[in-house]
């Protein structure tokens, strides 16, 4: 009887074991992202083709809001006892949350692994650390690229913009005096087509980088707002606007669609939009402002949280979106982004040429996220948010020629700089 039992409750143990395995393999990775309608589509199903492969379900949980209403779900929803396990499309300012311990640095899973990132475009993967620490894989890069409309090109006689970065004409004034050249007024002297469509920025955020400008010290405590570099990248919005008169205030996408504007700066994720317009353009480098051009990207990808409960998971769909080829490709350009995996690049080239429909070279856009990128460090500080406000207000001033883009800045550099020492690392 004592052997009937004993063997009894071994049964049971080995049942319970058994079980408590399969509910763990079973237990979903709780995935948390922002994006529209047809993006997730294409996240669902790259994520649903990585459970076929690997038995590991997904919840997808959205939010909205962007980038601050993502982290005040994620926030939220770990106060309240229900953590994820995984934040997506992440850029940057994942530093505000690795400087308060919400991070789970990925440094041993990598090593553990023998994971490869020589594979991944090094400034993308360089940009998702935090001192000296990999907090984020990434699946790509947005960037900030520049276009132009042939067409508007061809009728005022111009060449077209070089095909490679850091040509010795293509200047920051050959920008301008092309920009002048290629505005056109009616008879009553109205402008019908702007030489630049609109800002060629990403807010203030961008701003600085052309020029060889940043906005703060890469240990984020000290604010660079006033050197020479930043008051002259946004002293040359305002003068775009009020003296040369070649760019309006607002409607750069809406603008350079419609034929309104003949070079234009856009984000990658405005691709479909200058596909779906009647317009021919093609890429074009930034201009040189200085020896080297170089213009802002956004590393983008997704980190575990330190409260997961699926760590194993967690990591587990990290790595397919980061290395399988095929889920990488279809995730970032869903995206509107450059795949980090180096592998990709030529497929993302042969995709953008085949929907377009027509030689383009986006070739240029790929040289901008490998070579010519700069990174917005200041997104890392935990004051960001408060900082944006601040800037947001300042930068209106100057580009609506309130204020000098000096006056503006120096107004607000005391305050920021405060900011900064009070949440620096």
């Amino acid at each position: 009887m004592k052997k009937f039992v004993s063997l009894s409750v071994a049964a049971l143990l080995m049942w319970l074991a058994l079980s408590a395995a399969v509910a763990a393999a079973a237990k979903p990775v709780q995935y948390v992202v922002h994006g529209n309608d047809l993006q997730l589509s294409v996240y669902r199903q790259v994520v649903a083709e990585f459970t076929a492969a690997t038995g590991i379900p997904v919840e997808i949980i959205t939010t909205t809001g962007g980038q601050k209403g993502k982290w005040e779900k994620v926030l939220t929803l770990i106060a309240g006892g229900v953590s994820p396990d995984v934040v997506g499309g992440v850029s940057t300012e994942f530093g505000e949350f690795a400087i308060k311990g919400l991070l789970l640095p990925l440094d041993e899973m990598i090593k553990k692994e023998n994971a490869n990132i020589n594979r991944l475009i090094p400034p993308v993967v360089e940009a998702l650390q935090f001192q000296g620490r990999q907090y984020l894989l990434p699946y790509g890069a947005s960037v900030l690229t520049m276009v132009y409309n042939i067409h508007h090109f061809d009728r005022a006689g111009l060449a077209y913009p070089p095909k490679q970065w850091n040509t010795a004409e293509w200047t920051y004034d050959a920008f301008v005096q092309n920009a002048k050249k290629l505005t056109v007024r009616d008879s009553d002297g109205r402008i019908t087509q702007y030489g630049v469509a609109g800002y060629f920025w990403d807010s203030w955020i961008t701003l600085p980088y052309p020029w060889g400008g940043r906005w703060v010290s890469d240990d984020l405590r000290t604010f660079l707002g006033t050197s020479e570099e930043a008051i002259a990248s946004l002293q040359a919005f305002q003068d775009l606007i009020h003296q040369h008169q070649v760019m309006p205030t607002a409607g750069a996408v809406a603008n350079f669609t419609a034929g309104k504007g003949a070079m234009a700066g856009l984000g990658t994720w405005n691709i479909l939009s200058l596909i779906d317009s009647n317009e021919e353009w093609d890429f074009m480098p930034w201009f040189r402002v200085k020896e080297t051009a170089q213009a802002a990207i956004n590393p983008i990808g997704y980190c575990i949280l330190n409260t997961s409960t699926n760590l194993e998971g967690a990591w587990e769909l990290v790595k397919w979106i980061t290395w399988n080829k095929k889920a990488n490709l279809e995730y970032a350009i869903a995206a509107g982004a450059i795949p980090a995996l180096l592998d990709n690049l030529p497929e993302w080239r042969s995709h953008w040429q085949k929907v377009i429909g027509r030689p383009v070279t986006p070739d240029i856009v790929i040289q901008q996220a490998a070579v010519h990128g700069a990174i917005i460090q200041i997104r890392k500080s935990p004051a960001f948010w408060t900082i944006n406000d601040i800037m947001n207000t300042a930068a209106t001033q100057a580009i609506y020629n309130r204020k000098s883009a000096r006056t503006a800045l120096m107004e607000v550099a005391d305050v920021i700089q405060e900011l900064l020492r009070q949440t620096a690392p």
